[in-house]
């Protein structure tokens, strides 16, 4: 599989990527407003849909921290690529909370019953609903997945795949109850905005040259660690999440001995 890429543009991206995250904020804005938010998400907790344990190892793979180590250790074998996933991060970081903050939108165990619920684990509470960080998180991993990739042999079927996770892992925060149905798509259209708007970042003022040299190659390894430590100490309310959280950090530490051998090899 050849990731190697020159320069970061959206070339060979799925057409009209844009188009789609504008429709899924502008759908969630209009659920959001609308009572459909409510049955929505009433229809899925009365319906079964698969066991508890598997969405609680689902909705771990859109945490900040976890989807930002699985992509630095990604973006090793396309490393031009490295850039885009700490700019996109960076927006991330400052987008979430400031909007969080601004609408400040009730969760619904906040609001409703746990009675009428079926909370998987402990889905928070507070008024930091809208929009989905979990969701945007996901949503712009895997456009930045879908970038990586676009190189790849058999292109096709493992976009599909990237996107059918992306689903499910957005999917999950509605099904463990901690979030309403349109604040996952308004944060799913952001995350894809939030890619697209780092790729179009690092197009204009590029920082992959600088991230190939040795001392930041450091200070990633060193991330990489320390995003592994987190891992392995974060809280975990279910032993489907902690799993999911091990088995990340197991694949941070592959990844920080991976660079660790290419510094290693690299002549002074």
């Amino acid at each position: 599989m050849n990731l190697s890429l020159e320069t970061p543009s959206r070339e060979r991206l799925p057409k009209g990527l844009g188009w789609v995250a504008a429709l899924l904020v502008l759908t969630g804005v209009a659920v959001f407003n609308a009572p459909l938010n409510q049955a929505w998400l009433l229809q899925l907790h009365s319906t079964h849909l698969g066991p508890d344990a598997l969405w609680s190892f689902l909705t771990q793979f859109g945490e900040g921290g976890a989807a930002f180590l699985l992509l630095i250790v990604a973006a090793q074998f396309a490393p031009r690529t490295s850039a885009v996933v700490v700019k996109s991060f960076l927006i991330g970081a400052v987008l979430s909370p400031l909007l969080k903050s601004l609408v400040a939108s009730p969760r619904p165990l906040g609001v409703l019953d746990a009675s009428v619920l079926h909370p998987i684990g402990s889905p928070p509470s507070g008024s930091n609903s809208m929009p989905s960080g979990h969701a945007m998180t996901i949503a712009a991993a895997i456009t930045l997945a879908l970038f990586m990739t676009r190189d790849a042999k058999y292109r096709q079927p493992l976009w599909l795949g990237l996107v059918l996770w992306g689903v499910l892992v957005a999917l999950s925060r509605v099904v463990v109850g901690a979030h309403w149905p349109a604040d996952v798509l308004v944060g799913s259209g952001l995350g894809i905005m939030v890619a697209l708007l780092a790729l179009a970042w690092e197009q204009r003022v590029p920082w992959s040259p600088r991230l190939q040299t040795k001392p930041l190659q450091m200070v990633l390894l060193l991330l990489e660690l320390g995003l592994v430590i987190y891992l392995f100490r974060a809280h975990a309310d279910t032993d489907a999440a902690r799993l999911a959280f091990d088995l990340m950090a197991t694949v941070g530490i592959a990844g920080a001995m991976n660079r660790w051998i290419g510094l290693r090899r690299q002549t002074p």
